[in-house]
């Protein structure tokens, strides 16, 4: 643990105190020694014997990043204007549904491991309000795996390590630890949250994110025109879990995830084999299989104009959505607010997020909403209820009516919804500037995604610019920072961060991108490491996303998301990017701003952004397959202007450091008694004996005294319990 205080001004450098401070994994203070207390509006500190009482409006913020290493807590004060702490409990544990126990089931097939937050599926909604602090207290249940928390569309401006990346920006939560996530919410709109780690999100381990803006005169005037809001939860459905689907991506020979067996919506679907009693094992199926029992129904009243707020967490397939006899105004998109562009159906990628309005003006019945499945040939439909109040009682069956869909192939309709997809009252974001950069001011990047076999593990794998992306053994922001820190280190960008490539700003080789990719330049892999594209903080980037074919002949539908930016969508075309003549297509004027992108088959998309936020950032598919076969690079931005690293995110596998007393440095002593606190009933003896790291603390200046570093490991991982005291400053050299 490392906390970081503030003491009173001290004539000496040097002297004793005694410091305590207890904090608990689930951000519960219990059994406070002496007088101390823990609230949101005070905090009492014992220091050598005398209390100190902080003014109320003055809030002490503990940042807990537990992990598998150290944990750090950062104790700062900070003055909170108009904003509040919204907490969260969460517990992620697996579950199956099974013949006695149905409740768990979401399409009527059974025996499917899933892994939910709080037993919700979707997991619960994050509600907040733009300058609130959310704080999440994760407690990992799963006895196998290690999971992150993904803020989907949340840019964490100036809080890099909480992004939720696994390997990125944070270490997973190992096997039953605790996470502790609080961050600052920057960005109205309708985002999402899911694990970050390989295919958990497809195991129900994901939800909403709703962020609203109370001072925002546009969110002010958008909410008039509306009186009730609901969300729509888009997900596919494989009845494999997540480890086993990600086998079959590693497997010699390639085994591909495939179809998803059904598709659900607000967490309600139908399996067909099961629903038509067609199934090879029908054990396998709930024995209450019905529409009403296994559809979603959301109830309406005539008249009433309703905010959908969109988000397509699916992980594979892109979808259309459509509601039967209702036409639908796009009002968002991704947090920014579009001038309103009506539509009978939308086209929403996996990653993406619409609110849209629709009134409800037609005869009191039940309509049924439905998806069907874009850019791949086969795959199972999804269905929602809209049903007026007194509509009649009359059930829909699968017979319809159902609203029309375009052709799976049919690339018109997203198009024609990209071109009019526009920013309402584009001056009012910061960064419009960049549309109007003079040329000379833009870093160009074209990047080619391409298909390949491994030459050195023999697997499948996707390639941008000829590199396959793969997972470092330490988030790559402490790489950053350490290699821009270590001595003799070169400036950024020219830092070199040991293991990992730079991605070339164009394929080594071009070649017609449209041609078959067999024999050519792109049917290699040069590189498989993590990759980067090094940023200066404040440099204008536009890149250029060309789609190719992949080994089977076939150019896929690829959306791309980029994780703490937003960028303007300034072009997109058929074919091979050609500057000469396809930047006068640019829309310079007011192109949507968001951050989830689609790249249509054997066709080129070009978006633009300042790099404002220092960091490491993954800019990836979000076709969760794809993303581990290796289509992701990261953006690293300015990381020699990064603040140190917590402790946990240095190594995501370590070995238990056991006490060692003779470990010790002049100046400082190892404590002999530690505190065990009682968490969730389980019993912890008090003689177990303490796992210290290591205990350092330094003064910074004469006039502030700081004491800093106080870091140990879990004895147990759901324990994060005490500090210490009796220590001797240090006098920094």
């Amino acid at each position: 643990m490392r906390v970081s205080v503030k003491l009173p001004k001290s004539n000496s450098k040097s002297s004793g105190f005694t410091f305590t401070i207890h904090y608990e994994a689930l951000n519960k203070i219990r059994s406070m020694p002496l007088d101390r207390s823990c609230e949101n509006n005070a905090v009492l500190m014992h220091i050598n014997k005398s209390q100190i009482s902080l003014s109320k409006n003055t809030v002490f913020t503990m940042i807990a990043l537990h992990s598998v290493g150290p944990t750090l807590i950062s104790v700062f004060a900070a003055t909170i204007a108009d904003a509040a702490i919204v907490e969260y409990n969460w517990t992620l544990r697996p579950v199956r549904a099974s013949p006695k126990d149905t409740s768990f089931s979401v399409d009527c097939n059974l025996n499917r491991l899933m892994l939910l937050i709080n037993d919700e599926y979707p997991g619960p909604t994050l509600r907040a309000q733009v300058n609130d602090t959310i704080r999440i207290n994760l407690v990992n249940e799963d006895p196998s795996q290690s999971f992150s928390l993904h803020h989907h569309g949340l840019h964490m401006f100036g809080q890099p390590y909480y992004d939720g990346t696994a390997s990125a920006s944070q270490c997973a939560a190992n096997v039953l630890q605790t996470q502790v996530y609080e961050f600052t919410v920057n960005e109205a709109g309708t985002h999402y949250w899911h694990g970050h780690m390989a295919m958990e999100r497809g195991d129900g381990y994901e939800g909403a994110i709703i962020v609203t803006d109370p001072n925002d005169m546009r969110e002010t005037e958008l909410e008039a025109t509306y009186d009730e809001e609901e969300v729509i939860f888009l997900q596919d459905w494989y009845h494999l879990d997540g480890p086993a689907l990600r086998a079959g991506l590693d497997a010699i020979p390639f085994i591909w995830i495939g179809d998803p067996q059904s598709f659900v919506i607000n967490g309600g679907g139908l399996y067909l084999r099961c629903f038509e009693n067609t199934t090879v094992d029908p054990s396998l199926c709930a024995n209450n299989c019905s529409i009403d029992n296994y559809i979603r129904t959301i109830d309406v009243e005539s008249g009433k104009t309703y905010r959908l707020r969109i988000i397509g967490g699916q992980t594979l397939i892109g979808v259309n959505f459509a509601i039967s006899d209702h036409n639908m105004t796009i009002v968002e998109v991704e947090g920014t607010l579009c001038e309103p562009f009506e539509v009978s159906s939308l086209d929403v990628m996996p990653g993406q997020r619409f609110s849209a309005l629709v009134t409800m003006d037609k005869d009191p019945d039940s309509y049924w909403a439905t998806t069907s499945v874009r850019y791949r040939s086969s795959g199972p439909y999804g269905g929602i209820i809209f049903r007026y109040k007194g509509a009649p009682e009359t059930n829909l069956t699968l017979n319809g009516p159902f609203p029309d869909h375009p052709l799976w192939n049919e690339t018109e309709p997203t198009e024609v919804l990209e071109r009019n997809l526009v920013t309402k009252n584009i001056d009012s974001y910061p960064d419009h500037d960049v549309l109007s950069a003079d040329e000379n001011a833009i870093r160009r990047f074209v990047l080619v995604t391409t298909q390949a076999t491994d030459q050195a593990s023999g697997m499948l794998r996707w390639a941008v610019n000829n590199v396959t992306y793969v997972m470092p053994p330490k988030p790559f922001i402490f790489s950053a920072y350490e290699a821009c820190n270590v001595e003799g280190a070169a400036p950024w960008p020219e830092t070199i961060v040991p293991g990992s490539v730079v991605l070339p700003e164009a394929p080594p080789n071009p070649w017609n991108y449209t041609e078959p990719v067999h024999e050519s330049v792109g049917s290699y892999n040069k590189e498989s490491e993590p990759s980067m594209i090094p940023a200066v903080e404040g440099e204008i980037i536009e890149v250029i996303l060309q789609n190719a074919r992949a080994l089977n002949n076939v150019s896929e539908m690829h959306p791309w998301h980029l994780h703490g930016y937003s960028f303007y969508v300034i072009g997109r075309g058929n074919g091979v990017y050609d500057k000469e003549n396809d930047m006068s297509s640019y829309n310079l004027e007011n192109p949507i701003r968001r951050d989830t992108v689609t790249l249509l088959p054997l066709g080129w998309t070009a978006i633009r952004f300042r790099a404002t936020n220092v960091g490491v950032w993954t800019f990836h598919c979000t076709m969760t397959a794809h993303l581990l076969m290796g289509m992701e690079t990261l953006l690293v931005v300015s990381p020699d202007r990064l603040e140190s690293p917590p402790p946990g995110s240095r190594a995501c596998i370590e070995t238990s450091l056991a006490y060692d007393e003779s470990n010790t440095s002049s100046g400082v002593s190892f404590l002999t008694s530690f505190t065990y606190h009682q968490v969730d009933g389980a019993n912890i003896s008090e003689n177990l004996p303490p796992c210290l790291c290591f205990v350092q603390t330094t003064i910074e200046a004469s006039t502030t005294t700081q004491v800093r570093v106080v870091t140990f490991r879990f004895f147990l991982s759901k324990y994060c319990l005490l500090v210490f005291g009796n220590s001797d400053i240090m006098t920094v050299p």
